[in-house]
C-alpha cells in the first residue's frame, strides 16, 4: 500500500518541479515586458488627458487632442514629408540593400569583407557623428533644408538595417534552385527575378519595414539638415517637446506607434517577419 502511494507521489515531484521552474523563468521575462512596454502605455493614456497639460493618470477620457493633430495644417504638412520620405527611403534602400546583400552573401570578389564593412559602419557610429558629417557635406552641395537632402540622408541610415536583413535570407538560399533553374536554360536575369527575388521576399519586406521604422523615427540626422519648410515628424515632436508639452504630442506618438505595430503585424501575416530577422 505503501508503495502504491508513493508512486503517484514521485511522478508529482518533476511535475512541480517544472512547474515551478517555468514560474522562475517567465516571472523576470514578464516584468522585462512589463517595464518595457509601460512607457508606451503611459504614452498612449496620457493621449487622452482632456486638461491641457500632459499628465498621468489623465483626469478623463477626451479625443481633443488627436482632432487638433489631424485638424492642424502645420502638422498636416509634416505627416505629408514624412510620409513621402518614407516611400522614397523605402524603394530605395530596397533595391540597394537587395542588389548589395545579394551580391555580398553569394559574391566571391577580391575586398568582399571590406565592402560589407562599409555598407554596414552607420550601424557601428553614432548618429550624432553622421549628423555632423551630413551637415558639413550637404551644406557644399546645397541640399540642407531639402527634401533630396533628407531623402539621401534617411537613406543613408536607414540601409545598413536592410542590407543586414536581407543578407539573413541570402545566406539561407539554397544554390541548387538557382543552378536547376540555369540547367533548364533560364538566364541569369529571369533566375534573378523568377527564382532568387521570390526566396528573398521575407527578408526584402522585413529590410523595407526597418528601413520604414527608421526613416520614419529619425531625429538626430533631421534636426541638423532640415529646417522650417522641411520639418519632419520626429522633428516638430522634438520642438513641441521642448517649448509647448501638451497631449497633442503624446497624440501624435500614439499614431506613430499605431501605424507601426499594424504594418509589422500586416507584414508578418503575409510573410512569416518573425522567422526572417
Amino acid at each position: 500500500m505503501a508503495e502504491t502511494t508513493a508512486a503517484p507521489r514521485a511522478r508529482r515531484r518533476p511535475a512541480v518541479a517544472r512547474h515551478a521552474g517555468r514560474i522562475a523563468l517567465g516571472l523576470p521575462v514578464g516584468l522585462i515586458l512589463l517595464f518595457l512596454a509601460a512607457p508606451l502605455v503611459v504614452l498612449a493614456v496620457s493621449s487622452l488627458n482632456p486638461a491641457a497639460s500632459l499628465e498621468f493618470p489623465p483626469r478623463g477620457v477626451s479625443l481633443r487632442w488627436y482632432a487638433s493633430v489631424l485638424s492642424s495644417p502645420d502638422w498636416s504638412v509634416s505627416f505629408r514629408l514624412s510620409g513621402l520620405l518614407v516611400v522614397m527611403v523605402v524603394a530605395t534602400t530596397t533595391v540597394l540593400g537587395t542588389l548589395a546583400a545579394y551580391g555580398l552573401t553569394r559574391g566571391t570578389f577580391p575586398g568582399r569583407r571590406l565592402v560589407e564593412g562599409v555598407a554596414l559602419a552607420p550601424l557601428m557610429v553614432p548618429e550624432i557623428i553622421i549628423a555632423l558629417g551630413l551637415l558639413y557635406y550637404f551644406q557644399g552641395l546645397g541640399l540642407l533644408n531639402s527634401v533630396p537632402g533628407l531623402w539621401l540622408a534617411h537613406s543613408l541610415v536607414a540601409l545598413p538595417f536592410t542590407v543586414r536583413t536581407i543578407m539573413i535570407s541570402a545566406s539561407r538560399l539554397d544554390p541548387a534552385l538557382e543552378r536547376a533553374a540555369a540547367t533548364l536554360g533560364a538566364g541569369r536575369t529571369r533566375v534573378f527575378l523568377t527564382v532568387t527575388l521570390p526566396l528573398l521576399r521575407p527578408g526584402i519586406l522585413a529590410g523595407a519595414v526597418f528601413a520604414a521604422v527608421t526613416s520614419l523615427g529619425e531625429v538626430a540626422v533631421s534636426v541638423l539638415i532640415s529646417g522650417a519648410n522641411t520639418t519632419t515628424v520626429p522633428v516638430r515632436v522634438f520642438s513641441a517637446v521642448k517649448f509647448e508639452l501638451d497631449p497633442s504630442v503624446a497624440a501624435v506618438s500614439t499614431l506613430l506607434m499605431l501605424a507601426s505595430v499594424v504594418v509589422m503585424v500586416a507584414v508578418d501575416r503575409m510573410t512569416r517577419l518573425s522567422e526572417a530577422v
